[in-house]
């Protein structure tokens, strides 16, 4: 083994060839599985209703305006549907999987001078494999990680070209980045740009470019932009609730369920949350502790920069009471180039807690190992086909790596990021067919995908004030080809109704009246809904 380790020492190539062919499996396999979820069918609800009505400039759901986001990401699932023809799971969250991707590529190209091409590659995977990121958020259709990759270019640009000195392409390629993330989040994209410039050009020396006709340019770029797009939008609509539903959605400041004492809490607990959503590499941050490397550390300018951007920008989320993990997918991987950066340096200034954060990847990778096997035991997965050979092939590979790592203690960064794809591949081969098998999640979606097909072409209503959640509406709609609106009267005879007990009581009179012709349970609050038509 050691003669094994010192000659794969040399040629860390091997280990990245093994990790690009993993990555296939670790973000596509069974990504289509699981009905949408979370936040999912309110992006694929408004894509849909794009699609069915020709309208891609006011954002509908149930034929309502939808004032909560911008369009652009639906424009750009809507641009996939057209690519796959399809407007399934997989259309709706490959555009998730090639953002990683390419955000991974971001970080290396961003940190490739400062950190070498061994740990720029690392500090990518690092975010790829961060347990939030690699354990959720990758495999889901939300908007965040595209999000993020807008923002965090818009962060590499700043930095590069105000080392060039090229101000105006500066100004106007963040600026015009900031109303791509504007068009797809809304206000945060404005902070961002504000924070950012105000932060780096004061300490770069460089705050009078910020009243300069270059950065008006970039400003009118902007407005440009947005300006367009909301001329469009007022041919069909006011702008009356626009901004202040935005407004609202971007206010984190206030948790409307919270007290103060929840909000001192969190204060305190926040740095704690972050280690535990971003690990295991947020472990390294423990060498930051130290002083000396420290001032090792901020020689780099570039190292500089990602500090400044990453504590400026957090700190809005840090006093936010209201705060979600994937809000932060843009910094962190700021974050991760300092750890790697740390990392390299740690050897020379603070060599013990490098060594004892070292071990404990080692500890991890052994426990990454072991728990592949699991599937072999658990109730929900001991039965799945092929759960043995590739388990089987999965913890081999993963205990080679792991012993490889008591020999080749100056990659096992790299070879924890191996034993985490590994891990991830097992998840999406098992784990995810467990839960399709155990959560009610499929049948609710068998039920609506149900509904939509007997609906077909005749025209439907949601009845009254019956509970009707984005993820009925999506599968429903898809398979109806029609956008499903609310009404609170019964007045097209021939057209068929969704209501809960309830509103069939208060509107559709007595069991003569109508026959119900589908029975099915949404997930929200588990409501038993009825597809009913009148009789004629």
């Amino acid at each position: 083994m050691k003669g094994l380790s010192d000659w794969l020492s040399v040629k860390p190539g091997i280990f990245f060839l093994l990790i690009l062919l993993m990555l296939p499996f670790a973000f596509l396999l069974n990504i289509d599985l699981m009905p949408l979820i979370s936040d999912e069918p309110t992006r694929a609800i408004v894509t849909l209703e794009m699609i069915l009505s020709g309208n891609y400039i006011t954002p509908t759901i149930n034929g309502e305006f939808y004032y909560n986001k911008p369009p652009l990401f639906n424009w750009l699932l809507a641009g996939f549907t057209f690519i796959t023809g399809r407007e399934n799971e997989f259309t709706f969250r490959i555009p998730t999987v090639i953002s990683l991707m390419l955000m991974g590529l971001a970080i290396y190209r961003f940190s490739l001078k400062s950190l070498g091409k061994y740990q720029a590659l690392i500090a990518g995977l690092m975010w790829i494999t961060s347990a939030r990121i690699l354990f959720w958020d990758s495999f889901q259709g939300l908007i965040d990680i595209t999000y993020s990759l807008v923002t965090f270019t818009s962060f590499t640009l700043l930095y590069h070209l105000s080392q060039k000195q090229r101000w105006l392409a500066l100004f106007v390629s963040t600026y015009l980045l900031t109303a791509a993330g504007y068009l797809m989040k809304g206000l945060p994209s404005i902070a961002f740009q504000g924070i950012s410039l105000l932060v780096w050009l004061s300490y770069d020396k460089n705050f009078r470019k910020l009243l300069s006709w270059q950065h008006l340019a970039g400003i009118f770029a902007f407005l440009l932009v947005t300006g367009i797009y909301y001329f469009a939008y007022l041919q069909s609509n006011t702008l009356q609730d626009v901004f202040s539903t935005l407004f609202d959605q971007s206010n984190r400041l206030n948790d409307k369920g919270g007290t103060i004492t929840s909000w001192i809490l969190h204060l305190f607990t926040f740095p704690l949350e972050m280690s535990y959503e971003f690990a295991p590499w947020t472990l390294i941050a423990i060498l930051l502790l130290f002083r000396p490397l420290r001032k090792a550390l901020f020689n780099d300018k570039l190292i500089t920069f990602s500090a400044l951007m990453f504590i400026s920008n957090i700190v809005i989320y840090w006093v936010s009471a209201d705060m979600r993990p994937r809000y932060l997918f843009m910094l962190f991987p700021l974050l991760f180039i300092i750890l790697n950066k740390a990392w390299m340096v740690a050897s020379e200034h603070t060599p013990k807690v490098r060594n004892i954060i070292s071990m404990i990847f080692q500890v991890l990778m052994y426990a990454g190992a072991l728990s592949l096997l699991v599937y072999l035991f658990w109730d929900e997965t001991r039965h799945l086909s092929g759960v043995l050979p590739v388990v089987i092939v999965l913890f081999l590979l993963s205990s080679f790596v792991a012993i490889l790592g008591l020999y080749m203690k100056n990659q096992r960064l790299m070879l924890l990021i191996i034993i985490m794809l590994a891990v991830r591949i097992g998840f999406n081969a098992f784990n995810l067919p467990a839960r399709y098998n155990s959560y009610p999640d499929a049948g609710y979606r068998s039920g609506e995908i149900a509904a939509g097909k007997i609906i077909g072409q005749t025209p439907a209503f949601v009845l009254g004030d019956t509970p009707f959640n984005h993820d009925a509406s999506f599968y429903i709609s898809r398979e109806s080809r029609q956008i499903i609106k609310r009404t609170h009267e019964i007045s097209d005879k021939a057209a068929y109704y969704i209501t809960d007990a309830k509103n069939l009581a208060n509107f559709a009179g007595g069991p003569e009246n109508y026959v119900v012709l589908h029975t099915f349970t949404i997930k929200l609050l588990e409501t038993e809904l009825f597809l009913i038509k009148l009789n004629l």
